[in-house]
């Protein structure tokens, strides 16, 4: 090949190089969504359950990747192993609705009818929500 060839090879490599780098940084530091600031769609966690029982594509469609607010009693509390609290909503007898939250809340315990807004990740055995945060509510 001739020398100048390859210096052009060699610029578009670089310019190619350049511009996926450049991509590459502005996706890494996007700002992620918060569920506290998007209109989060209102569902009893009862509710939600049952549409992922009834079908999954279905619910797919109205809920994943959305923030939702569900409301519910709470039937456990864990961490997980990033030790994120973890909170299990009552839903069905087989089923749940699964809330990660984003901040640790030691005063949420079984029993508790609690608010929480975040994303929705689909459905395992339970319903997954992501991102969590909880509402508290007025007295």
């Amino acid at each position: 090949m001739k020398k100048k060839t390859l210096r052009v090879i060699a610029l578009l490599v670089v310019i190619m190089i350049v511009i996926g780098g450049t991509i590459a940084y502005k996706l890494y530091n996007k700002p992620h969504r918060s569920a506290a600031t998007e209109n989060a769609v209102a569902i009893a966690a009862a509710d939600l359950v049952k549409e992922y029982e009834k079908s999954e594509a279905n619910a797919n469609k109205k809920y994943l990747d959305k923030a939702i607010q569900v409301t519910g009693r709470v039937a456990d509390t864990a961490s997980n192993q990033q030790n994120k609290r973890v909170i299990t909503l009552q839903g069905s007898d087989m089923s749940g609705v699964q809330c990660t939250l984003l901040e640790n809340n030691n005063t949420i315990k079984a029993g508790d009818t609690i608010t929480v807004t975040g994303f929705c990740t689909g459905y395992l055995t339970d319903v997954i929500i992501d991102r969590g945060v909880f509402i508290p509510r007025d007295k």
